[in-house]
């Protein structure tokens, strides 16, 4: 075994699905090509926070600090992923093939399949990436290999989180073998074992002594980078922190694993690694072969999968299927996904009572995440209910993951989410700004953005309600939706219904309304929002009070 874990792209990076974000705002600066030294390091950091890429908290603090660190883990980020190139090329630092490809993708399974690309062209050690191993070996391949190799022991084919800190990933491609004997004792002794965290703990620690410099809770974060990184290929599904590969990827895994991973020369990998990686779907026969599994797996959800017209031998045509299939699939899943809410709605109260405080200690909020758990919360409680006309990807604007979790915040320029029902539409604005900053910041966005909605639905019968949520309600704020007017383009006004509530109040509201033993109905938010907006005659500040009395009576 290894005498060193290996791991996949960067530890600090908490969502690598914000590489392809934060790769864009990167080709559009003036620091593309031109990331040496500290001072464009902290630009670099700096605009990244400001995109909401990523949260920075020293800049919020002060927006002076020393943020060259941040700058310098996205770089390394994006080298080690071969999406710009490597300080010592003949370009230090500009977007690669595969970085462009990254840019230009549109959907989930495109982005996947960038990433795919990069992760079965990577090899380590190599010039672009240090490792004490003096066989070269690719990370991906080795977790399919010990995929497979489990499932062709008669093991069940799946890697735990413990496994993938344990041996996994101190696995090289002279390893396999050896981890799958490892692995199978391993479960054996937890199966018999009284004290099971205890027992991985304790072989986890064994392990790390083996390890140059790297204690058992580093073992442990390089395994969940590891999971969260492999994930970005589209051929993993995780459930339970144990990683397994997707059912409708096998056919693709096993072209994958049918050729053999011969290490390419220091001279000739880099251009290879930045161009990505080729993949079998390149292939026409075995795109086919991919197509038709996933029209199969789509006629299970009753979904018409026509390929009529669809040029077989050309595998741009046959790819650009592929990924529209892929799409579709995945819209099915969160069809599912949608209608499981209901069921979840104790989850959905734990959310909303942690992103009232997401800055303490063991938050389920992941660090500098909170803007976007909130958008996706609160479009899970409304999920919750069950009616909604348009999808869930429409109601949405923000982007989710494989496993239905936030990519990021909404882009500007419209509302947060969009929720239509059969009588009413509510535009929902979420915001975790607080004090006179709120009224600056949402005031006129959110206004705007109710009112670019009343006229489209009023043709088709239906009121639009704007709601606000906040932790705090600053009353200039709710004085601004209290009066709620706006102007069209040709002068005429219009009165907005807005309603703002805190996230406590709101957290309350939905709680009961599960709790009530009444139906779960958007009537009742409907119901919620006539009563708020039949006090907003009073002063801001009375107005405040009573809508704080009604959301939790």
């Amino acid at each position: 075994m290894l005498n060193k874990a290996w791991y996949i792209g960067n530890t600090t990076l908490r969502n690598p699905r914000r590489l392809k974000e934060g790769l864009n705002i990167y080709q559009q600066s003036d620091l593309h090509g031109n990331l040496t030294g500290k001072e464009n390091e902290t630009k670099l950091a700096i605009l990244l926070h400001n995109s909401l890429t990523v949260y920075i908290k020293r800049l919020d603090d002060d927006q002076d600090a020393d943020v060259s660190d941040m700058g310098r883990k996205w770089r390394a980020a994006l080298m080690q992923l071969g999406f710009i190139k490597h300080r010592e090329s003949d370009e230090p630092f500009k977007i690669t093939a595969n970085g462009q490809r990254l840019i230009k993708s549109n959907s989930l399974a495109q982005e996947n399949e960038c990433f795919l690309r990069s992760l079965l062209a990577q090899q380590v050690p190599s010039v672009i990436e240090s490792f004490s191993s003096e066989q070269i070996f690719n990370p991906l391949r080795v977790v399919l290999q010990v995929l497979k190799k489990l499932e062709e022991s008669g093991l069940e084919p799946v890697i735990s989180i413990d496994e993938m800190a344990t041996y996994v990933q101190r696995t090289g491609q002279q390893h396999i073998d050896e981890t799958i004997k490892l692995i199978e004792d391993y479960r054996k002794n937890i199966g018999i074992s009284e004290n099971k965290e205890k027992y991985k703990n304790e072989i986890r620690e064994a392990v790390s002594s083996y390890c140059v410099n790297q204690a058992a809770s580093t073992l442990k974060d390089y395994a969940d980078t590891n999971f969260r990184y492999l994930k970005l290929t589209g051929l993993f599904v995780e459930n339970s922190r144990r990683l397994r590969i997707a059912d409708h990827k096998k056919k693709l895994v096993d072209a994958i694993l049918s050729t053999k991973f011969i290490p390419l020369s220091d001279e000739a990998y880099p251009s290879v690694f930045w161009e990505g990686s080729a993949l079998p779907t390149d292939n026409s026969i075995i795109a086919l072969e991919e197509i038709r599994q996933l029209q199969e797996l789509l006629k299970s959800f009753d979904v018409d999968t026509s390929s009529d017209g669809v040029d077989v031998d050309s595998v741009i045509e046959l790819s650009r299927l592929r990924l529209e299939l892929e799409d579709e699939l995945f819209r099915q899943y969160e069809l599912m996904y949608a209608k499981r809410q209901f069921d979840e709605y104790k989850d959905i109260v734990a959310y909303m009572n942690a992103l009232q405080n997401p800055r303490q200690k063991g938050s389920m909020i992941p660090g500098g995440e909170a803007p976007a758990y909130l958008e996706w919360i609160i479009w899970r409680a409304f999920l919750s209910i069950n009616s909604l006309v348009n999808k869930p990807w429409e109601a949405r604007r923000f982007r989710i993951d494989e496993n239905f979790k936030p990519i990021n915040t909404a882009p500007g320029g419209g509302p947060d989410i969009i929720f239509e029902f059969e009588d009413y539409v509510f535009i929902v604005e979420v915001t975790l700004t607080m004090s006179s900053r709120q009224e600056a910041a949402e005031g006129e966005p959110v206004r705007r953005h109710v009112a670019s909605y009343v006229d489209h639905y009023e043709r088709l019968g239906k009121i639009v309600y704007g709601i606000f949520i906040a932790n705090q309600i600053d009353t200039n704020t709710a004085e601004t939706f209290r009066i709620g007017s706006w102007y069209r383009n040709d002068e005429s006004k219009m009165s907005l219904k807005i309603v703002p509530l805190t996230l406590e109040q709101f957290t309350l509201f939905y709680e009961k309304m599960f709790l009530s033993g009444k139906e779960v109905s958007p009537d009742r938010v409907y119901q919620l929002l006539i009563y708020c907006l039949a006090e907003s005659n009073s002063e801001a500040p009375t107005w405040k009070r009573r809508i704080d009395l009604i959301a939790k009576r």
